[in-house]
């Protein structure tokens, strides 16, 4: 459980009470995260799976603005769609029984803000990110963020599994699939990047910076 970041320094009982209080559900992937209930709002944490928060613009645009990983929360309170990329457990609680919940625990207050700082920074970034940098810009910044993120620290570089595909990592930067592969292909044979099955190699992190800083 203290593998939530909602969890984080509270007491094993104060963890046991609070896990009580939230319902389970399981979703395949491509569902929508909706849950049954009398409560207009949710919370929700992410237990496994990933879940991907987007917007769809008055054309039919899809715009992601963060990807949420086991261990993130979120909730129900935007217009944002919510869409599972692998098979995801996901714990939930309506919004008035967390608020009365939240109102006895300052620690979970603390965890609280800090986490809605989190989740509207990546938000500002990625709006900051479609409205002012390039394409080759904006999927520099997507691998750095998940490779500082996720990313293990070998001889070769920082290794990780972006765990989604080209026209996934297309909808994240607002681009194209086809875009996306010859972007890779770019970075790869400029040796910012070496592209494996299922995993990235960033090679040269300073340089892979740079490109996501240019506008």
């Amino acid at each position: 459980m203290n593998d939530f970041k909602l969890f984080q320094n509270l007491s094993t009982a104060e963890s046991e009470k609070l896990a009580a209080s939230f319902k389970r559900c399981h979703f395949l992937r491509k569902q929508r995260v909706e849950f049954s209930g009398t409560a207009q709002d949710y919370i929700y944490l992410i237990r496994s799976g990933r879940v991907k928060v987007s917007y769809l613009s008055p054309e039919g645009r899809e715009i992601t603005v963060t990807i949420l990983h086991p261990g993130d929360m979120y909730s129900m309170h935007s217009e944002a769609s919510t869409t599972v990329l692998e098979p995801a457990e996901v714990w939930y609680i309506g919004s008035e029984d967390f608020k009365k919940i939240v109102m006895q625990s300052p620690v979970l207050a603390v965890n609280l803000i800090r986490i809605l700082g989190v989740i509207l920074k990546n938000t500002n970034d990625a709006l900051m990110n479609l409205a002012f940098k390039e394409v080759n810009s904006r999927l520099a910044s997507l691998l750095l963020k998940m490779a500082r993120e996720t990313g293990a620290a070998t001889a070769g570089g920082v290794v990780f599994e972006p765990g989604l595909t080209h026209e996934e990592m297309a909808t994240i930067i607002s681009s194209t699939r086809q875009t996306v592969t010859t972007i890779l292909n770019r970075f790869e044979k400029a040796g910012i990047i070496a592209v494996q099955k299922k995993k990235i190699t960033v090679i040269n992190m300073g340089q892979l910076a740079d490109i996501s800083n240019q506008q």
